[in-house]
């Protein structure tokens, strides 16, 4: 991962952060929960489809918790499913946050 990617990705964080603090979260599903947060930041669903990308979410999940690193899941993100640079930092942190909460507390 370049310099450059390291350095945005903590802003880019940030700003998803702001942007779910920033979100009503009814009693929504974790699945809702995500695909909203998703249109949110702009970044499209995974073979045009929810079910797509719920799966690629839980994939990403899955992969965290098989003990891939975050940084490479954010770039292996970013490649399978065709993001734009520093999108694949935003979709780990919409599915930890909404999909795999226990990764993301622990």
């Amino acid at each position: 991962m370049t310099l450059k990617r390291l350095t945005l990705a903590p802003v880019t964080l940030a700003v998803a952060l702001a942007a779910l603090a920033a979100t009503p979260n009814a009693s929504a599903s974790p699945r809702d929960t995500f695909l909203d947060e998703l249109a949110t930041l702009n970044i499209p669903l995974i073979g045009g489809t929810q079910d797509g990308t719920v799966s690629a979410g839980n994939h990403v999940c899955d992969q965290l918790r098989g003990g891939a690193s975050v940084l490479d899941t954010m770039s292996a993100a970013e490649q399978m499913y065709q993001l734009a640079p520093g999108q694949g930092t935003l979709f780990v942190s919409a599915a930890t946050t909404n999909l795999c909460p226990d990764f993301a507390a622990g």
